[in-house]
């Protein structure tokens, strides 16, 4: 070991000769101190450890990545289903909206209780419409399932609806064909049914109709718009208008002192026919009204809508 000018040791140095691999050309050399070399290899083991930390890092986090990828894919897919759904609703919206107008006046109509057959199902009705509606949807679904906006479709679009439109019409048409006001201010003098009769009361007879109790000359109304079929003397009925409102709907006003309307006249609810007179088998001033459905008298009093004033 040499020492230097001032007495202390040399400081150990290392060459490196780097030769030609044939011993051609020049060789390098390059003299290294052992500090320099212990600096570089401080270095070098820094930077491997720094690139191993680097890889271990990486590795842990690769399964995060992974994971974000999968979901923002998955984000993706569902985007895609909303948007999907979201056309199908935009495209069943029409469809939805006639039904639910059509079960808006159709639950309008039943309210009124003016058609025959309407109001609340009793509890055998209610359970073979809940069968029915099973076996169409097969079964309820869970509270919290998301809506089948394909079965949804299809259903909607199995719906005729121009023949909802149709039964609608079919049903409007009826409502109006059916009483809807009183043929004239009075009191119920006689009820439909069974009674004495006025003009033997030892014995009893059928009252088809509804007599209302009125002073001479009160105009009596038509309950509904239709066409006059009869307007003159009726037997027993004294002077007799009658008017088809449609749909298999007449009524009949009798027993009045002055007709009013001819046979083909068509005329409009609440438009005055007649005057209350006591004409034909009558005990005093009234009006005998008479109600048929489906060409069978019925009793007029469920079916008018108020009682008289």
């Amino acid at each position: 070991m040499s020492k230097r000018p001032d007495g202390d040791p040399a400081e150990p140095r290392y060459t490196f000769l780097l030769v030609p691999e044939d011993g051609r050309g020049a060789v390098l050399e390059r003299t290294w101190t052992r500090r320099r070399v212990s600096s570089a290899a401080i270095g070098a083991g820094t930077l491997l450890g720094l690139l191993c930390l680097a890889a271990v890092l990486q590795l842990m986090t690769l399964p995060r990545v992974l994971v974000h990828d999968d979901v923002l894919a998955e984000n993706a897919a569902l985007r895609a289903e909303v948007a999907d759904t979201r056309a199908q609703l935009a495209e069943l919206d029409p469809l939805i909206q006639r039904v639910r107008a059509y079960d808006d006046q159709l639950r309008s109509l039943a309210a009124k209780g003016a058609l025959p057959g309407f109001g609340p199902l009793d509890a055998e009705s209610m359970a073979e419409r809940d069968a029915w509606i099973q076996g169409v949807v097969g079964g309820a679904p869970a509270a919290d399932a998301p809506p089948d906006v394909g079965l949804l479709t299809q259903e909607l679009l199995a719906i005729d609806l121009d023949a909802l439109d149709e039964n609608l019409a079919r049903l409007q048409q009826a409502n109006e064909a059916m009483p809807q006001l009183w043929p004239v201010e009075g009191y119920v003098s006689s009820s439909f049914g069974w009674r004495r009769d006025p003009f033997g009361r030892r014995r009893w007879k059928f009252h088809g109709g509804l007599d209302i109790g009125a002073d001479y000359g009160t105009p009596i109304l038509t309950t509904g718009a239709g066409v006059i079929t009869f307007s003159g003397w009726h037997s027993g009925h004294g002077r007799m208008i009658e008017v088809d409102h449609g749909q298999e709907v007449v009524t009949r006003y009798c027993h009045a002192s002055e007709l009013l309307v001819s046979v083909g006249d068509e005329v409009l609810a609440g438009e005055t026919v007649a005057l209350v007179g006591s004409s034909g088998m009558s005990t005093g001033a009234h009006l005998h009204y008479e109600l048929f459905l489906d060409g069978e008298r019925v009793d007029p009093l469920p079916y008018l809508p108020t009682a008289p004033e």
